[in-house]
């Protein structure tokens, strides 16, 4: 009996408002600009066409979520006076270029991979957010559907997270 009311004071603990408020996820954060960065492949082989779409599919989808009054390109310098900037980096560190038949015929292989290292920062210089994110093809489309993949993702981590 002493063995249940335990339990249901526990069960009340973990169910009240105050417990549920102090356990849930840090205040997100508050921006109302961002400059995205020109894709850095480092080291990685990737084909030049596969950086631009990666970055203007990036600032298509940065702009669809409406979670930036503003969004800036690598550059603009309409983004200096914009006291609260963050801005995204992106970095791959991955790419495997599939082929768009063998998907179609075989469903198995001919995927195609990119892996980045999406970083957003603050103006002060602070990380803020580091995520590895991975886009793929996995059976039909053009191989550079990989990129609005990876766009898609990084647009929606910045809208759960900030």
């Amino acid at each position: 009996m002493i063995r249940r009311s335990w339990l249901v004071a526990w069960a009340v603990l973990l169910v009240s408002p105050g417990y549920a408020e102090e356990q849930s996820a840090p205040a997100k954060l508050s921006a109302s600009a961002i400059q995205i960065e020109q894709v850095d492949a480092g080291d990685v082989l990737i084909p030049m066409e596969f950086r631009v779409a990666i970055y203007e599919s990036l600032l298509d989808r940065v702009r669809q979520t409406s979670k930036f009054k503003q969004v800036f390109r690598s550059g603009d310098r309409q983004a200096d006076g914009v006291q609260d900037l963050l801005t995204l980096k992106t970095k791959i560190e991955g790419f495997q270029e599939g082929s768009q038949t063998k998907r179609e015929v075989t469903t198995v292989t001919g995927a195609t991979k990119v892996d980045v290292s999406a970083t957003v920062v603050a103006r002060d210089g602070r990380v803020l957010l580091d995520q590895h994110l991975t886009g793929r093809v996995r059976f039909f489309g053009e191989n550079l559907g990989a990129t609005h993949d990876l766009a898609k993702r990084i647009a929606k981590l910045l809208n759960e997270k900030l």
